[in-house]
């Protein structure tokens, strides 16, 4: 049902009462909260059993992912002939996790293998043929790339012609054209089997890395350095990577995405990775059980990029492999120095864009392209917070060298994937998600650009979808042992929200009733005499439930 707000329309989810009163008697949980549980796709008291289960819920088989056998097969080969590896990640936190995971996992394995991050502000997105000329000069035979390079067809191909071949491992959506890898590992192939198609580049990374030890341990290894996070205690210290990785990229916290970061915040706080640790601590986040939003605003930062720091995701690398605390901790302290300039640097770039933006002249255009010269390590920034003011999609472009490069981010409903996949003939190289995405392209080819996007956006304009309402609730259900259940759905994070409901003929004197058994309101409530419908959301901190009121429905629209 879709219901009409003050300021947002609302979808209603619907759940079978029967459904919800055996999921609620067979786990034991409220029916409110077997109601949320069911609207969010729960269809049985086994899932409902799973999704609470979420620390201790066991992964798809890595066998089942794309290319698994190919993927073996090649990597044994660089093994037993002593083939010099290279692991090419990609610059933010999501890649320099995945790029250490996998680094780790072959070095177990006894390979010789380099990494390599290129970074965004001089050499763009994906493969270059100056790093394939440099990695093919230092004997590099084979390459696996992290979070990166599903589209990139033309400098594959040129690897190819060089004797290197690639093994592609992605996370991003699939072009129309494959490169010509020796395999290729993205869950969103359309012939994959993999059960699960969502996961960040360090979570795809993750299950390629269980795939290699399953299958080549037993030959290989073992690690030849007495490392205090390999052996046993490997992938207990790589969920906690997978975890910061999977937050910073803003991937669902559903389904295996929801299990892999569970089981990563609780490993975080028991780590023997010294860097990982001196992080922690000097970000003041040792010793207390961690949150997404730690995650988000400090760690996952911490390992990003940041504007005239070339060297960052590779020294955030470094610090991941480091055993000095000494070292680590001085090296910890650069990167937090570093991450506050680029707060700061991100700010002066958003006021800068603020003050040259000519609304008049964007008013006519659906999509939003400035060529505004803002440190490229503040584009995502910058984009994301006029797209979020706008309603539209909006394009920075930048020059690197010869080339022009550009950040792009999208309103929900809109999907630059497609848009892109429409003009890629324009483009040196591109890639992203549907609402945040990259490209490279000849400075000759951004006025048809522009036209192309436009005509793009005017045809297909962003619809965004009804905000999410999970279930009705009587005022009557609301109690703080209901927040408290509630809490059991954490994390919370993108695609995992709390939980909000609708609440019907809402007044001051049913709202102070509810005050008088414990309920607490996160926001001001001002509702008069006349009853009315509310949206609210309802957590639990320190034991008491809090309402947060959202939106009020429109009379003409709430019947039904």
């Amino acid at each position: 049902m879709i219901l009409s707000g003050s300021r947002y329309s609302w979808r209603l989810e619907s759940a079978e009462p029967g459904l919800v009163s055996d999921i609620s008697r067979a786990v034991g949980i409220s029916e409110p909260f077997a109601r949320v549980l069911v609207a969010r796709g729960v269809g049985s008291s086994e899932d409902a059993t799973r999704y609470l289960g979420a620390l201790d819920d066991p992964l798809p088989d890595a066998h089942l992912l794309p290319d698994a056998g190919r993927v073996v097969k090649r990597v044994r080969s660089a093994l037993e002939s002593g083939e010099l590896i290279a692991v090419h990640g990609h610059d933010d936190a999501d890649g320099v996790t995945a790029t250490t995971i996998m680094l780790e996992a072959l070095d177990q394995l006894g390979a010789s293998v380099v990494s390599y991050i290129p970074d965004r502000k001089t050499e763009g997105h994906g493969l270059t043929r100056a790093e394939l000329d440099r990695l093919h000069g230092a004997g590099v035979s084979l390459i696996i790339t992290v979070d990166s390079c599903v589209s990139d067809r033309e400098f594959i191909s040129y690897g190819n012609g060089l004797g290197i071949d690639t093994i592609v491992t992605d996370h991003h959506e699939i072009p129309p054209e494959l490169p010509p890898a020796v395999a290729i590992v993205d869950p969103k192939l359309p012939d994959s089997r993999f059960p699960y198609k969502y996961m960040a580049g360090v979570g795809v990374a993750l299950r390629v890395a269980d795939l290699l030890m399953d299958d080549l341990g037993g030959e290989f290894g073992p690690a030849r350095e007495n490392v205090p996070w390999y052996g046993p205690r490997w992938r207990q210290e790589s969920l906690a990577l997978v975890a910061i990785g999977s937050i910073a990229d803003k991937v669902p916290l559903t389904g295996d995405n929801r299990a892999l970061v569970t089981q990563g915040l609780a490993a975080a706080p028991g780590t023997n990775r010294v860097g990982l640790r001196v992080a922690l601590e000097e970000g003041r986040l040792w010793g207390r059980e961690l949150s997404p939003e730690d995650v988000r605003d400090s760690l996952g930062r911490l390992m990003g990029r940041a504007p005239g720091d070339s060297p960052g995701t590779q020294r955030a690398l470094d610090l991941l492999a480091m055993r000095d605390p000494d070292e680590a901790r001085s090296l910890a302290a650069l990167l937090f120095e570093r991450q506050e300039r680029w707060r700061e640097s991100a700010v002066a770039a958003w006021r800068k864009v603020r003050e040259d933006f000519d609304r008049d002249a964007a008013a006519s255009s659906p999509v939003i392209i400035l060529e505004t010269e803002v440190p490229i390590g503040t584009a995502g920034y910058v984009t994301s917070r006029l797209t979020e003011e706008t309603g539209r999609p909006v394009i920075m472009v930048g020059r690197r060298n010869s080339e022009v490069m550009a950040e792009a981010r999208g309103p929900v409903g809109f999907n630059f994937v497609e848009a892109f996949a429409t003009m890629r003939e324009l483009f040196i190289g591109y890639g992203g998600h549907p609402r945040a995405a990259g490209f490279s392209m000849a400075p000759s080819e951004v006025p048809r650009f522009k036209e192309r996007m436009d005509d793009f956006v005017r045809s297909n304009p962003p619809s965004p979808a009804p905000r999410r309402i999970d279930a009705e609730l009587r005022l009557e259900e609301t109690t703080p042992e209901l927040g408290r259940e509630l809490e059991l759905m954490k994390p919370f994070g993108q695609g995992n929200r709390r939980a909000v409901f609708l609440a019907r003929r809402v007044t001051s004197a049913t709202l102070s009733a509810l005050e008088a058994k414990g309920v607490r309101f996160g926001t001001p409530v001002r509702i008069g005499e006349t009853p009315t419908d509310v949206v609210f959301r309802l957590r639990n901190s320190e034991g008491v439930a809090l309402i947060s009121i959202l939106d009020s429905i429109v009379p003409s629209a709430s019947g039904g």
